[in-house]
Parts: C-alpha cells; sequence; structure tokens
C-alpha cells in the first residue's frame, strides 16, 4: 500500500505480546507492519506491531490499514529525516 509517499506491508500475526490494565502479559494476535522509503521494499524505514484489543479494535483489515496511516501520519516528520539520513531519497507525496 503506498501512503504520503511511503510503501506500507502488513501481514497477519501471532504472538504478539502486550501487558494488560493488571501488569499481566497478554498474548494477542494481530499485524506486523514494514515501511520502506521505496517501491521495491529495500529501503527498510520502520517495522513495529499491533495487537487486537490493544492498538486495534479487532482484526479487520480495514482497521489495521487505518492504523498504518495513523503511525505514517504521526511519525511522518521522523520518517523524512529517516530517508534523508540514510540517503533513501527522499518522500514524494
Amino acid at each position: 500500500m503506498k501512503y504520503r509517499g511511503l510503501f506500507i506491508e502488513f501481514s497477519e500475526a501471532s504472538g504478539i505480546e502486550r501487558e494488560d490494565k493488571n501488569g499481566n502479559t497478554v498474548v494477542c494476535g494481530g499485524y506486523n507492519y514494514r515501511i520502506y522509503s521505496d517501491e521495491n521494499t529495500e529501503n527498510l524505514i520502520d517495522e513495529f506491531t499491533a495487537a487486537m484489543g490493544f492498538e486495534l479494535p479487532d482484526g479487520s483489515k480495514e482497521n489495521a490499514e487505518l492504523f498504518a496511516k495513523e503511525m505514517v501520519d504521526s511519525e511522518y516528520k521522523e520518517y523524512c529525516r529517516i530517508v534523508n539520513d540514510l540517503n533513501f531519497g527522499s518522500i514524494t507525496m
């Protein structure tokens, strides 16, 4: 998926650990995300997970995509800096 000049891959994941409000470790399903500066997915600039019941309300692809866009929006300035610092070119919207 292309968003704000970046390329986002996401896939379903299991075994994501989160801490609940009582301090207990909970193992969840969710998604793995990888953010690239290029369409060929050669220049990885970030990767993270999102767990159902924590960052995601459910396991739908629509919510997984929305979360990816929200993360890019919140980290966009940092992603631009990383792309520039690593000489990956520049991000074009």
